[in-house]
């Protein structure tokens, strides 16, 4: 069997100045803004092999650079069970990955078990919009267009849905400075809640 992966889609980038590192540190995000080690040891505990794409999260569409790369990294490495994570920008684009696949490649959908949304609000639904049941009716609706697809045996898909807004700042991790934002530490609280995972 192929080994798991779960793809992380990062936040947008960002110059110097405007989103903390790990220690407070407002450093630039060429290739987007993410906590790596979190997200990473967050797939990790989750039994993936963690593969962080090295693309940033702007613009958010389903032909992005970042869906783009989401997509391609899916069907090289075609491994049976797949995760998406998405922080930010990213988790917006892991929605647009998932439309993508629904309306165009939905024999591929049975593949996903996970699909984790950090700091992306989608106020039209919250997390209710990563369900599968929403895909699965897209997909359902555009059969007649695809040969095949009426074969597809639609019970067998379905992924958990993990979703969270910024943290409450009584969530923070101890020592940072007290006027952080809270929205770059979503995977370090994710993270340090989750059981039989603990602290990053």
């Amino acid at each position: 069997m192929a080994t798991k992966k779960m793809y992380i889609l990062r936040g947008n980038d960002a110059e110097a100045g405007i989103f903390p590192d790990e220690q407070g540190n407002k450093i630039a995000w060429p290739i987007g803004a993410l906590h790596v080690h979190a997200a990473t040891v967050f797939a990790q505990c989750l039994g993936y092999v963690a593969v962080v794409l090295p693309v940033q999260g702007w613009p958010q569409s389903q032909h992005s650079p970042q869906a783009k790369a989401a997509l391609k990294a899916f069907h090289d490495d075609d491994p049976l069970e797949t995760g998406f994570y998405g922080f930010s920008g990213g988790g917006y684009n892991v929605r647009h990955v998932l439309e993508y696949l629904a309306e165009n490649e939905a024999q591929y959908l049975y593949r996903i078990r996970d699909v984790v949304v950090l700091g992306a609000p989608n106020k039209a639904g919250g997390g209710s919009v990563y369900e599968a049941d929403n895909y699965i009716a897209t997909a359902k609706a555009q059969a007649k267009h695809h040969k095949g697809w009426m074969d597809i045996d639609w019970g067998k898909i379905h992924w958990d849905v993990t979703f969270r807004l910024n943290p409450d700042r009584s969530q923070m991790p101890p020592g940072l400075p007290k006027d952080l934002e809270t929205h770059m530490f979503g995977p370090e609280v994710l993270l340090s809640g989750w059981p039989g995972c603990g602290s990053p």
